[in-house]
C-alpha cells in the first residue's frame, strides 16, 4: 500500500471508530433505561400483589419477617 492509502485507510478507520463509540453509548443508556423499566413493573406488580390479593393476616405476618429478617442483620 502507499502512504496515500494508508492515510485514507487510517482516516476511514478513526471515523468508524468514532461511530461504534457513540452508538455503544446510545446502547448503553438504552440497556439501562430498559433495566429500569422492568424494575418500576416488577415494584409495580409486587405492591398490587401486596395490597389486593394478600388477606390483611398475610401483610402483616410478611412486614414481621421483613423486619426480623433486618434486625437479625445488624
Amino acid at each position: 500500500m502507499t502512504t496515500f492509502q494508508k492515510i485514507i485507510f487510517g482516516a476511514i478507520l478513526i471515523v468508524a471508530l468514532i461511530g461504534l463509540i457513540f452508538n455503544l453509548d446510545v446502547v448503553l443508556f438504552s440497556i439501562f433505561r430498559s433495566i429500569i423499566t422492568v424494575a418500576i413493573i416488577v415494584g409495580i406488580i409486587y405492591l398490587v400483589y401486596f395490597f389486593f390479593f394478600l388477606t390483611p393476616d398475610q401483610r402483616d405476618y410478611k412486614k414481621r419477617v421483613w423486619k426480623n429478617k433486618f434486625k437479625g442483620r445488624r
